[in-house]
C-alpha cells in the first residue's frame, strides 16, 4: 500500500487493530505477553504478532511497562515504562504464518519512523530489523541516539546475510526494540522504500494485504 507523502509501501501504519482490541497491555512483573492480531486491512500480510516483555522491575508492583497500539490517537504504536522498569517489544509480520510472499527486489530499505523518543538516561535504544525468505534471514541493528522525532533507515545493502536472501520472495519481517530504563517511544509507521523510478513498475499484488477472520490470542 503506497504512501504518496513518503513514497513508501507500508508494512504497518498502526491504523488497524484486532476487534475487540487487546490494547493497552501493562506488565508489572517479570513476564512476557504475546498478542496475535489477524484480519488487519492496513498491515502487510494482514496480521501482527507482538511480543512484549518486562525484563527488569526495580520495585515489583510499582514499576511497570505499558504497550499500546492506538489507531484513534494519531495512529501510533506507543511504549512507556516507569523509572525503574525495562523491557522490549518484538513485532512480527509473516502473513499469519503463511508468509508474506512480498517482492522486495525493487526496494532499498525499511524505514521505521519514530514520532517520539525521550532518550532516557542519555542511553541509545537499539532497534533490529530482520527479513526472511523462509530459508535464510538477514538483519541490521541501528540505534536511536538523540531525543525527538526521527526515522531509522535500514538499508538492505547493509544487512548481514542479505546475499543469501531471495528478495523477490520475502516471507517475514520483524522489528525488535530494546528500550532502556524509563524509556518512552512512539512509532508512526514502518514502511519499505522503493528504488528511484521503480514505483510505477511495482505490481500492487506483491503487497496485497491479506484479510481473513479476525481473532486474538493473548498469553501471559
Amino acid at each position: 500500500m503506497a504512501s504518496a507523502a513518503s513514497a513508501q509501501y507500508l508494512i504497518d501504519d498502526f491504523s488497524d487493530v484486532d476487534d475487540p482490541t487487546p490494547w493497552p497491555v501493562t506488565i508489572d512483573e517479570i513476564a512476557t505477553v504475546q498478542i496475535h492480531e489477524t484480519g488487519l486491512n492496513h498491515v502487510l500480510g494482514g496480521s501482527r504478532h507482538s511480543t512484549i516483555r518486562a525484563t527488569f522491575l526495580a520495585q515489583h508492583g510499582l514499576d511497570y511497562v505499558t504497550a499500546a497500539i492506538v489507531p484513534n490517537f494519531g495512529m501510533v504504536m506507543d511504549y512507556s515504562s516507569s523509572s525503574g522498569a525495562e523491557g522490549d517489544w518484538n513485532l512480527l509480520y509473516d502473513g499469519d504464518g503463511a508468509g508474506l510472499n512480498a517482492d522486495f527486489s525493487n526496494m532499498t530499505e525499511i524505514a521505521v519512523a519514530f514520532d517520539l523518543f525521550d532518550y532516557a538516561n542519555n542511553q541509545d535504544m537499539p532497534v533490529t530489523v530482520s527479513i526472511s525468505d523462509g530459508n535464510s534471514l538477514a538483519s541490521l541493528s541501528l540505534s536511536l541516539d538523540h531525543a525527538g522525532p526521527q526515522t531509522l533507515h535500514f538499508s538492505f545493502s547493509d544487512f548481514d546475510g542479505i546475499g543469501q536472501v531471495d528478495m523477490s520472495s520475502i516471507q517475514g519481517v520483524a522489528v525488535f526494540l530494546e528500550p532502556v530504563l524509563a524509556t518512552d517511544f512512539r512509532i508512526g509507521s514502518i514502511g519499505v522504500i522503493p528504488t528511484p523510478g521503480s514505483m510505477a513498475l511495482l505490481a500492487m499484488g506483491s503487497f496485497a494485504l491479506a484479510g481473513g477472520r479476525r481473532r486474538r490470542h493473548t498469553n501471559a
